[in-house]
């Protein structure tokens, strides 16, 4: 009997080899079974009647099945952390290497040529106006120099108005220097003013003057010498004493003699403080043909501690004083604090200083005096204020002010009642104002500039004068600078300024108008020596009076060359 099998069971073929050697050790042993008793029957069959032949087939399905497999459930974790600083020992063992050439040293063929170009420290500036307007300015300099410095200038101008005597001239030399050594330096200057006006500020249809009654001449002499030392420690002492003296007078024999010396110390004793002291004696002495000397003495002492840090400043500071048997105690207290580093600062200060009210002071404020009293004050002033400044970007800055400010003997220039051309000097005992100040800048290199700044005293309470006569409550201005391929240079200032009180009569005043005026200016440089230039002030006409009964010029147009060598 014939038997077969028939494996039905679809495996994956990567375990189809060991499950086949399986099955066919499994079915191999039933068919030897079967066989054997097939052979078993057929003997027997054969004793007896033979059997019909038969075939038989054995269909299964095969099924395997595994078993599940153990699994090891792990947990990732990481060593702790070690904190131990590990000592590394070396040993680097000394090479030295026996060279057994000579290097030969480096001869170059050609050295480039390292110098600064030559400076132009000479030059000369002259000039003509409309209204008979000379102008003549020289200075010559030494140029660069590691020892010394020297330097000498020369400026005269003058002009001729409309008015009768209306006419002025400044001349004006000075010559200066400065010595280095290697410890230390030298500076000094001498020069010689001289400026001349005329009283031209009367009724010319009423009173007929010469010109020997109007004329008046200011001429001034003055030296000055300092020293400074160069410490090799930027921590070390820092002294510069420094003195001058000043003879000054006038065409009617009054003369005085200022002698001023200024001794400041500082020392820095820890990192961005600073302890400074400094000595200043101002002694005027002014006498006038035939009277007596009145002596003008100002004497103080002001130690201070400064702290700088980058975006903190104060300065703290008192400063005895001693001026004409009087003595003070004056504050003096300045801060700066950065709330935005140098875009955003709060500037505040309480600074007191004494004004000094001698005769070349006053002569310099208004030329036109009178006598020079000799109940004379100085003037004490007090400032407390506070603003913001700072800068906007790379091209804007800014500054803000506002304030109190109060004055102690402040001189008052009026109309003299028996010389209207002159001005006498009041004494007002107490003035108290408020300022506010404001300016805006903007600065594109050396290209192009513009500035607009205005200040305002808002005079309130005085004690002694009905008004604060001569004095200017508004100030007002822009200034523009424009240079067009470093040749051509243009500029523009707009400015403006309040009237002020005058006295008519006793107990009666008036106020001179305001003005409002622009001057332009040009220059363009044709070669590296030669240039041409051009003014144009008051070109808005404004004939306006700064002092009562003293007209301004007007127009005046002026031009002329330069020369630089």
């Amino acid at each position: 009997m014939a038997s077969r099998f028939i494996d039905r069971k679809e495996s994956d073929p990567s375990q189809k080899r060991s499950k086949s050697m399986h099955r066919t050790i499994k079915y191999t042993s039933k068919i030897f079974i079967a066989a054997a008793a097939g052979l078993f029957i057929q003997q027997s069959a054969k004793a007896q009647d033979t059997l019909k032949e038969a075939t038989i087939d054995i269909i299964t399905n095969y099924q395997p099945k595994l078993r599940d497999a153990a699994k090891l459930n792990l947990t990732a974790s990481l060593p702790a952390t070690d904190s131990s600083r590990s000592k590394m020992n070396y040993n680097i063992p000394a090479l030295n290497l026996n060279f057994m050439y000579q290097p030969v040293p480096l001869k170059p063929l050609a050295l480039g040529k390292d110098s600064l170009n030559a400076l132009q420290n000479n030059f000369i500036k002259v000039g003509y106006g409309n209204l008979s307007t000379p102008l003549i300015q020289a200075g010559v300099g030494s140029g660069r120099n590691d020892q010394y410095n020297l330097g000498l200038f020369f400026n005269y101008t003058g002009s001729k108005g409309d008015i009768q005597y209306q006419d002025y001239s400044t001349m004006n030399i000075l010559g200066s220097g400065t010595y280095f050594a290697e410890k230390f330096e030298v500076d000094g200057r001498v020069g010689f003013n001289r400026n001349r006006v005329n009283y031209y500020g009367y009724d010319h249809t009423l009173i007929d003057l010469k010109e020997e009654d109007v004329k008046q001449v200011f001429s001034e002499v003055f030296a000055k010498v300092g020293l400074r030392n160069r410490p090799a420690d930027p921590k070390g002492f820092k002294i510069n004493p420094n003195v001058e003296f000043i003879a000054f007078k006038d065409s009617y024999k009054r003369q005085e003699n200022t002698f001023v010396a200024n001794i400041p110390v500082s020392k820095e004793i820890f990192d961005d403080i600073h302890v400074k002291v400094s000595g200043v004696f101002d002694l005027s002495a002014y006498k006038m043909d035939g009277g007596e000397t009145i002596n003008n003495n100002v004497s103080s002492v002001r130690p201070a501690v400064e702290i700088t840090k980058p975006s903190f400043y104060l300065r703290v500071g008192v400063n005895p004083t001693w001026t004409n048997k009087e003595t003070y105690i004056l504050p003096d207290i300045t801060n700066d604090i950065h709330i935005a580093e140098k875009k955003l600062i709060l500037s505040s200060g309480w600074v007191n200083y004494i004004n000094k009210n001698n005769f070349r002071n006053l002569a310099n404020m208004n030329p036109f005096i009178a006598d020079y009293p000799n109940t004379i004050l100085n003037t004490k002033v007090q400032e407390i204020y506070t603003g913001i400044k700072g800068t906007l970007g790379s091209h804007f800055n800014y500054n803000t002010k506002i304030g109190v400010i109060n004055y102690k003997n402040m001189p008052l220039f009026v109309n003299d009642a028996t010389d209207p051309k002159k001005f006498a000097i009041r004494n007002e005992a107490s003035l108290k104002a408020t300022q506010i100040h404001g300016e805006i800048g903007y600065i594109d290199e050396e290209k192009f500039q513009v500035r607009l700044g205005a200040t305002y005293f808002d005079y309130g309470k005085q004690e002694t004068e009905l008004k604060p006569y001569g004095l200017v409550p508004l100030n007002a201005n822009l200034n523009i600078q424009y240079t067009i391929a470093k040749k051509l240079q243009l500029k523009a200032d707009l400015f403006a300024f309040g009237g002020n009180y005058y006295v008519i009569q006793p107990n009666d005043f008036n106020k001179t108008d305001g003005a409002f005026d622009m001057n332009l200016g040009a220059s363009y440089d044709i070669t590296k020596n030669f240039g041409l230039w051009f003014n144009a002030n008051n070109l808005f006409n404004s004939k306006y009076q700064r002092w009562n009964g003293y007209q301004s010029y007007g127009v005046n147009v002026l031009g002329g060359l330069m020369i630089k060598f």
